[in-house]
């Protein structure tokens, strides 16, 4: 993909327990609500488990926020490609159940040919990147990330291109995890807790929508009243907007992972372990609630024409 003219915002690549984690759902509202800002481009989706409904469910949010929903503007052509991990097929969860049966949304994946092989897409995605102008999401298990670095070739790209990995711990797969901490090759910032997202924003500040897939999924996640868990929200917050003085972090250093999968980083490296600043709270808490509930929008033009300056008489 070749831009013209001044450098693209930077691309993120998202790859997260979708349909089986809110927070992976609500993650990536956020980050479509960023995209929507022009602060960032979602160019990679990917689910780390067996299951076609779970890419149906992350194609469907795609389209939904590209506008399929409200038919302010075309979403068809922008659909980005889901990516599949293979393995032990997944059973549906109760999110995915809720929001697939719902004939408001469609999606495009009814069979294994309709996904993308992880490994090749997340590779093919960065090689798309300038240096240092990727982002990488990590909400759910770690097995297409590991994957990646057994791609030959993979571990110099993901060196040149990315620029931070922000991973939500999941111990899932904990050989998976142990060896993304251990090998992956750019620095990486670890998310253990990013608070919560308030339950009454479902009810009020989702309302502009009637069928809304990330409404429908947190109702059927868990009996409602709740405050969901928000790691993959401070994830994406901290990989797009990495000064917005939101959260504390660790000295940097080298990351180390025990055997029950608890990370801990101690001595030198380029890494880091976030930290909820208690007196940020309130302010973290409405940017969620903000990014993740906004309407979809028609995307400023990402190829222009070389701008040229009037001749001045």
């Amino acid at each position: 993909m070749q831009f013209i003219g001044s450098k693209p915002s930077v691309g993120v690549l998202y790859d997260g327990a979708l349909g089986y984690r809110i927070d992976a759902a609500l993650g990536l509202a956020v980050l479509y609500g960023l995209d929507a800002k022009n602060e960032c481009r979602v160019v990679s989706l990917s689910v780390p488990t067996n299951n076609l409904h779970a890419a149906g469910f992350t194609e469907l949010l795609g389209r939904f926020y590209a506008g399929a929903v409200s038919g302010s503007f075309g979403a068809i052509g922008r659909t980005l490609p889901v990516g599949m991990a293979t393995g032990k097929p997944m059973e549906d969860s109760p999110m995915l159940k809720a929001v697939l049966g719902n004939p408001a949304y469609s999606h495009g994946i009814n069979h294994l040919n309709d996904t993308a092989d992880p490994r090749a897409m997340l590779r093919n995605a960065l090689t798309a990147q300038h240096d240092q102008n990727a982002l990488v999401v990590l909400a759910g298990p770690a097995t297409n990330l590991a994957n990646l670095l057994d791609l030959p070739g993979a571990k110099p790209w993901i060196k040149d291109k990315v620029k931070l990995l922000a991973l939500v711990p999941d111990t899932a797969d904990l050989p998976a995890l142990r060896k993304v901490i251990t090998e992956w090759p750019s620095p990486i910032v670890v998310v253990p807790d990013g608070g919560n997202f308030p339950g009454a924003a479902i009810e009020k500040d989702f309302a502009w929508s009637k069928a809304h897939p990330v409404v429908d999924a947190y109702r059927a996640a868990r009996p409602m009243p709740y405050d969901a868990p928000a790691a993959a929200l401070a994830a994406v917050l901290a990989a797009v907007r990495p000064e917005s003085g939101l959260f504390q972090y660790s000295p940097a250093g080298a990351l180390s992972i025990s055997e029950k999968g608890e990370i801990t980083v101690a001595g030198s490296g380029p890494h880091r372990l976030l930290r909820l600043d208690p007196a940020q709270q309130e302010k973290l808490v409405a940017t969620y609630v903000e990014l993740a509930s906004m309407k979809p929008v028609p995307r400023v033009p990402r190829f222009r024409r070389p701008q040229v300056d009037a001749v001045k008489p």
